[in-house]
């Protein structure tokens, strides 16, 4: 027993250290974690449609990627915490972000194995889950905690730049920081205890976390709080309208954009925020009001032939194009039927 229990702890220290050295790679490297990435996206497209896979592999694989990429961008937040823009956040909003970034990555993984398992009454029961639990975490992170601005992804990836040379000076004796900002004007400041001749450029690295915004700065007003709180209903209303009116029927679509409009409506016009991450986020919701071409039952009457012949066209007279657009062809019913009612 006891020297089970005796590999179990060498095997334990064994991965740690391991993990431990993973993530320094990660973190002086970010080349070689951006190739890593795309290696696994890219695999996660082509492997499954060229082994014949299923349409659970082919999420399976997805996920996985999208999970392996998540998983480097929370070890270069926890080595250099300045390179992430949570670093503001407090540590339970921070938990909360993670949790809706591991959902959005694995749910439709988890819809389309519930439905191999179990069958359609068990997918939908998984997607009213999720959507519940997404939609419940959206608003605690708005309503309660006052975080602002919903953004997508949930986590902002990290500057790994700006973490591989922050890990790349010389680190001095804990509680003495080679730079610090000031509380009040936001000046960085180099400690005594710096070397002159590092560059103070090079200082912004480590500098010390700021401390949170005050909350009125955070806050949302009313009609920006409405907003939100349409934005994160629509999932759940188009879901219950779906079941009134069937999946096919216009109603659905109808509603949804309509909430997508009002939402974008109270919130106004981009001059309306100050910081960069909101604008964006309000641009990219404003684009994604192209996806409804995508979305039953528009889909069905009008994009679904267009679409077809255009990526049939480009199969056939361009030969590297036809390695990707043949297994798009062959993942879309599925994919447009999976993600019609997603979304992330």
């Amino acid at each position: 027993m006891d020297s089970v229990a005796a590999q179990a702890k060498r095997l334990g220290t064994g991965v740690l250290e391991l993990a431990k050295r993973y993530q320094e790679l990660i973190v002086r490297d970010p080349e070689l974690a951006g190739r890593l990435e795309s290696g696994f996206r890219l695999a996660s497209y082509l492997v499954p449609g060229l082994v014949g896979g299923s349409w659970a592999v082919t999420e399976a694989s997805y996920s996985a990627a999208n999970l392996y990429c998540l998983l480097n961008d929370y070890l270069v937040t926890r080595k250099c915490p300045s390179a992430s823009p949570l670093h503001r956040v407090p540590r339970g909003q921070r938990v909360v972000l993670w949790l809706l970034a591991v959902l959005e990555c694995t749910e439709v993984m988890l819809e389309v194995t519930s439905e191999l398992a179990v069958g359609e009454p068990g997918k939908w029961a998984v997607v009213i889950l999720l959507q519940c639990v997404k939609a419940t975490l959206r608003g605690i992170l708005v309503f309660y905690m006052k975080s602002g601005l919903l953004t997508t992804p949930a986590v902002p990836s990290p500057d790994r730049k700006h973490a591989k040379e922050a890990q790349s000076l010389p680190q001095l004796g804990e509680g003495q920081p080679l730079a610090w900002r000031a509380p009040r004007t936001g000046r960085v400041v180099r400690s005594i205890h710096t070397d002159p001749s590092i560059p103070f450029s090079q200082l912004q690295g480590s500098v010390t976390p700021s401390p949170l915004p005050s909350s009125s700065s955070r806050s949302l007003s009313t009609r920006q709080l409405a907003a939100e709180a349409l934005y994160i209903s629509r999932p759940l209303l188009h879901l219950a309208s779906m079941f009134s009116f069937s999946q096919g029927s216009w109603k659905p679509w109808l509603l949804s954009m309509t909430l997508d409009l009002a939402s974008l409506q109270l919130h106004g016009g981009l001059l309306r925020w100050r910081s960069k991450e909101n604008k964006s986020e309000i641009v990219r919701r404003r684009v994604s009001l192209l996806l409804y071409l995508l979305r039953t039952p528009f889909y069905d009457r009008y994009t679904r032939d267009l679409l077809v012949r255009l990526l049939s066209y480009l199969a056939a007279t361009i030969p590297l194009v036809r390695v990707v657009v043949n297994p798009m062809l062959g993942y879309l019913p599925s994919w447009q039927k999976t993600y019609s009612y997603c979304w992330s």
